[in-house]
């Protein structure tokens, strides 16, 4: 029963149609879908696909483009183009420390979701499946071999793939609310952690393969085990980052 001097529930704002059209888009950027340097689909194309007018998609460009994560070039070869990170290394390591609980807090929620996911994977994968994942990681061990070469291997693209190889084991474990979870914190990790590592460490593949193996063998304890402890991996990363010691 709800408390006489409070409201149970509050009133509903509908969002307008450009909100979810940003929402639709910056997720799509922040997923590593949208590298940077890349242009977004031209404006008559993302009003067909998002069954939305050319106005909505205008507006919500433009939100984007205030919020930093693309520029707009006018004339005909301009565009809506995605950004970089535009913050110099201790800038982006000040960002990281100002977010550092709720990384943390994203980082935690990880540790329980993805290893299930990846213990699943392992139990119900696919030939399919397999060849996915088996393709990511050699497309990311291709990147790490050029690692001293940004333009060969930018950690932006590494950080696509890692995403995607996240997910792909998510879906691999046939539970649509895993991959909704894996997909809503790998969102809320690419943009600070794809501004903060600006190289590939020769190591960033290694656990990656270590999972899919057990994935292929269908071992699930190991599967687990070792999304966990690729998982701790990236919080000691980015506590080192932040120049912070382990969390109680």
């Amino acid at each position: 029963m709800a408390d006489d001097g409070g409201q149970a529930m509050e009133a509903v704002r509908p969002p307008a149609s450009y909100e979810l059209v940003v929402e639709q888009v910056r997720r799509a950027i922040q997923l590593g879908r949208f590298g940077p340097g890349e242009r977004l689909p031209p404006e008559r194309e993302l009003s067909q696909q998002l069954g939305v007018s050319r106005t909505t998609v205008r507006e919500a460009m433009r939100v984007l483009q205030g919020e930093g994560l693309i520029e707009i070039k006018r004339g005909r070869a301009g565009g809506a183009v995605v950004l970089g990170a535009t913050l110099s290394p201790r800038d982006a390591r000040r960002q990281l420390r100002a977010r550092l609980a709720e990384l943390e807090a994203v980082i935690d929620f990880r540790l329980v979701v993805e290893p299930a996911a990846a213990r699943r994977a392992a139990e119900r994968r696919t030939k399919r499946d397999i060849a996915d994942l088996r393709a990511l990681v050699e497309q990311m061990s291709a990147l790490v071999a050029h690692a001293g070469d940004e333009d060969a291997a930018p950690p932006s693209r590494f950080f696509a793939l890692d995403t995607r190889f996240h997910q792909r084991i998510a879906e691999a474990a046939r539970n649509p609310l895993l991959a909704a979870a894996v997909e809503q914190t790998r969102s809320a990790l690419f943009t600070p952690v794809g501004g903060v590592f600006v190289g590939l460490h020769p190591d960033a593949n290694a656990l990656h393969e270590e999972i899919l193996a057990a994935i292929v063998a269908q071992r699930p304890d190991e599967a687990e085990r070792a999304m966990a402890e690729h998982i701790g991996l990236t919080r000691q990363a980015l506590l080192q980052l932040a120049g912070q010691t382990r969390s109680k």
